[in-house]
């Protein structure tokens, strides 16, 4: 009888966690934005840059697949203005670039269209 207890206790945990991770999700998933920002490209990785960064009303945030961004953004020097719809992904983002010991922490986001204001 005790065994039993314990296996329903662990299957309605089990759902509760399992449920609760997938409304985190969807929430994020389904809080999309569309607004304006600033892009900046830092160069390659391979050769000490650190990417892409979006700012975002004074917030800088971190894409997480920045190949899913055009070649045609890769410009060095002043930031480009662009129009991006975006989902945050509640993660933060830390790539370590170059001979860079700080932190570069950001805040995770997920491009899905970007283009050139």
């Amino acid at each position: 009888m005790k065994l039993q207890s314990y296996i329903a206790v662990i299957i309605l945990l089990g759902s509760f966690i399992l449920g609760a991770c997938n409304s985190k999700t969807m929430q994020q998933e389904n809080t999309s934005k569309t607004q304006e920002g600033q892009l900046e490209w830092t160069g390659e990785y391979m050769v000490d840059g650190c990417g892409f960064v979006l700012k975002i009303d004074g917030q800088d945030y971190k894409p997480e697949d920045e190949n899913a961004i055009g070649e045609e953004f890769k410009i060095e020097g002043e930031p480009i203005p662009v129009r991006v719809t975006y989902t945050l992904t509640g993660e933060t983002i830390d790539r370590r670039c170059g001979l860079a010991t700080q932190s570069r922490a950001m805040p995770g986001i997920r491009i899905q269209t970007i283009e050139r204001l």
